[in-house]
C-alpha cells in the first residue's frame, strides 16, 4: 500500500515537471544582432570601459582568437559649449569623422548556432581629446560573422571629471 502511494506521488511530480518545463521558453533572439548601452566607466588616466549588452540568434558575435576583423566600431562625440550641440571629432586629415575599430573576440565555439546573449567591454585607450571636455556620447554598432550588422545604439549623454 505505502508503495502504491509513493508511485502516484512520484507520477504526479514527474507529470508537474513536465508541464512546467513545457511552459517554458527558451530565450530566442534574430540572426541579426541587437545592442543596448549598458555603462561606461572612466579611469583617471583617460582610459574608460564601454560596456555594451548584446544579443544574437545565431552565436555569430566575435572572432576567433588571432583574426583581425573588425566587429565593433564606436564614433566619439563632445559637447561643444560654443555651437552647444554634439559634435563628431574628426581627423585633422581627410577631415572626416574619427570611427574607431574594435575587434570582440568570440565566446567559444559552444555557441555557433545557438542564441547568445551577454556584455562586451571595450577600454577605449583615450576617451576623450582633451581634458576641457566634460560631456561626451559614443554611437555605436557590432557586425556578426555573418556580416549581419546590429541596431546602432547612442549612449545617453556621459558627464565626465
Amino acid at each position: 500500500m505505502r508503495n502504491k502511494s509513493f508511485f502516484k506521488y512520484l507520477f504526479f511530480v514527474a507529470i508537474l515537471g513536465i508541464v512546467i518545463s513545457s511552459c517554458l521558453k527558451k530565450k530566442t533572439y534574430t540572426p541579426t544582432p541587437s545592442i543596448e548601452f549598458s555603462e561606461f566607466v572612466p579611469y583617471t588616466d583617460e582610459t574608460a570601459d564601454l560596456k555594451i549588452l548584446f544579443s544574437d540568434g545565431d552565436g555569430d558575435i566575435g572572432v576567433n582568437e588571432g583574426d583581425s576583423t573588425v566587429t565593433l566600431y564606436t564614433t566619439y562625440y563632445y559637447y561643444d559649449t560654443v555651437l552647444l550641440k554634439y559634435r563628431a571629432f574628426l581627423k585633422t586629415s581627410p577631415f572626416d569623422t574619427l570611427r574607431t575599430n574594435y575587434i570582440v573576440t568570440a565566446p567559444s565555439d559552444a555557441y555557433k548556432g545557438k542564441p547568445i546573449s551577454g556584455e562586451i567591454s571595450v577600454n577605449l585607450q583615450q576617451y576623450r581629446h582633451s581634458k576641457k571636455i566634460k560631456k561626451i556620447k559614443y554611437v555605436v554598432y557590432l557586425l556578426d560573422k555573418s556580416g549581419n550588422k546590429s541596431n546602432v545604439i547612442t549612449s545617453p549623454e556621459i558627464i565626465v571629471p
